[in-house]
């Protein structure tokens, strides 16, 4: 594993899956991984489904963990992307990578960050945000707010991602050929072999359909 991962936190019960690939292709999803997330959303979006009572507390419970109050638009990213499921009645399919990383969401109501390794470079940290902290999060402009946020940075310099949107300027196109995931759960929510059933399916898609090389990931613990 090329990238190094420092933790600058107080203790919490936050478990880190982490997954970096290279030599990806950026492209559509092919129609057989459409067919997959298809089918694993397909009982989200019949009527009466209810979104895990258990996962929606435990990953807000992580985040007031540092201080910061999940709410409204700054919900988890996971949250975020089923309200957008339901509200479109389908997948929002964008490239073959963000798919992955929004579908693997999705299933296992998780929020994930994924960055352009070229973009970010491969110091990374997990820390908590400052009072005025604050990145651009989309191409319209859009501010986030990181005060008391779980983020990642550049070690010693800007945050680039967080359980809730992700920075603009590391996000992934067509360009990219390096890559690595962050999935954020915490002890509680999600066991050590989960986290690895999960990255190593983050694994399978990135080899099937972005045909990536050097695939390497770890569960990393804040403790």
């Amino acid at each position: 594993m090329q990238t190094k991962i420092s933790f600058d936190l107080p203790d919490s019960t936050l478990r880190i899956g982490f997954l970096e690939a290279f030599n990806i292709n950026v492209k559509p999803s092919t129609e057989k991984y459409q067919q997959t997330i298809t089918k694993d959303i397909e009982e989200m979006l019949k009527p009466g489904y209810a979104y895990p009572d258990n996962m929606q507390k435990g990953v807000r419970s992580l985040l007031k963990t540092f201080g910061f109050h999940p709410s409204g638009r700054s919900r988890p990213a996971s949250e975020y992307l089923f309200k957008d499921l339901i509200n479109r009645g389908s997948f929002n399919y964008i490239n073959n990578i963000v798919d992955i990383n929004n579908h693997i969401s999705l299933k296992y109501k998780l929020p994930i960050s994924v960055f352009d390794l070229d973009k970010s470079g491969f110091d990374l940290c997990l820390r908590v945000g400052g009072e005025t902290e604050e990145y651009i999060f989309n191409k319209e402009g859009q501010i986030l707010t990181l005060k008391k946020l779980l983020l990642v940075a550049k070690t010693g310099a800007e945050a680039i991602g967080t359980p809730v949107k992700d920075s603009q300027a590391t996000k992934v196109f067509e360009p990219t050929k390096k890559i690595a995931f962050f999935v954020y759960s915490s002890s509680n929510i999600t066991s050590k072999e989960e986290m690895e059933k999960i990255l190593n399916e983050i694994g399978k898609y990135l080899q099937e359909e972005a045909g990536a090389t050097d695939i390497s990931s770890a569960v990393l613990d804040a403790k």
